[in-house]
């Protein structure tokens, strides 16, 4: 597994991505996420500097596309600007040269459960219709696991999605804080963090754990799930039994920091993975 950032790191001098990308290596992390919460706005010859300066400093890239994605919209026109922002995050991730593109998918609102998946789906396939049509072909979507019971994305529900669409264009990101938070706290042992990896090899076969893309943060929670981002000092979920997990169901991929102290946190993360590995 490798670490990195979910968007600049705090330390870093520049407010820059391309500075960004150089400083995570400096600080000795593999990965770097851009983070596009409102717009997915980077020039292309700017998203080319970055995916060469990703490439200099041997930096693995993925961008989160903005929050303001609802698949599941009974809207025409919110669905069709949910998938012309995902399309845009392709866009500037393909011109750096490819990556995993984290979505957040919607709320269930008036849908059960079984029209949801089919919308999704729906939305899904017509957005990688269009990467085709396009040529990118470099970044794939990555839809993520999500942290309140309200909205779409349980971890069955995304593999399901990756079995039917296709594993090699669809990889869900595992958001392992969202999963303890959508649960009310239920991730409290290794054998729950097991049992993630079990279920994705149950449904993509022995490949789903080699090919991992996770975010990890503590998080605090209520009944209705997520509430915010914590250091993973808060143990909530535990790192370290995810780190024993990792190891024994030999897991590989990249883990991404959500923390409010992100590179502290992400370094934190490599060392105590480093630990489990012996």
């Amino acid at each position: 597994m490798i670490f990195g950032t979910a968007g600049i790191p705090l330390t870093c001098p520049e407010r820059d991505s391309r500075a960004g990308i150089a400083f995570v290596r400096k600080l000795g992390l593999d990965a770097f996420e851009f983070e596009f919460v409102h717009n997915a706005s980077m020039a292309q010859a700017k998203a080319t500097e970055c995916g060469k300066a990703a490439k200099e400093n041997k930096i693995t890239l993925s961008a989160h596309a903005p929050y303001y994605i609802n698949l599941c919209s009974d809207e025409p026109d919110k669905v069709a600007a949910s998938k012309v922002r995902i399309l845009d995050t392709a866009r500037i991730l393909e011109a750096a040269g490819g990556g995993r593109v984290v979505v957040h998918s919607g709320y269930y609102g008036k849908l059960d459960r079984k029209k949801a998946y089919e919308h999704v789906k729906e939305g899904y396939l017509d957005v990688l219709e269009k990467m085709k049509n396009e040529g990118i072909h470099k970044a794939i979507l990555a839809p993520e696991t999500t942290g309140k019971p309200s909205a779409f994305g349980n971890l069955e529900e995304l593999y399901a999605l990756a079995d039917e669409i296709g594993f090699e264009r669809f990889k869900p990101t595992i958001d392992f804080a969202h999963l303890h938070a959508r649960q009310n706290g239920a991730m409290n042992a290794k054998k729950d963090f097991d049992r993630i990896f079990e279920t994705i090899t149950g449904l993509v076969g022995k490949e789903g754990p080699k090919n991992l893309h996770c975010h990890f943060a503590g998080i605090q929670y209520s009944i209705k799930g997520e509430i915010r981002h914590l250091t993973i000092d808060a143990k909530s979920p535990d790192f370290s039994l995810l780190a024993r997990s990792l190891v024994d169901n030999n897991c590989s991929g990249e883990i991404i920091s959500e923390s409010p102290n992100i590179e502290t946190d992400a370094l934190t993360m490599k060392r105590e993975y480093g630990k489990a590995l012996g």
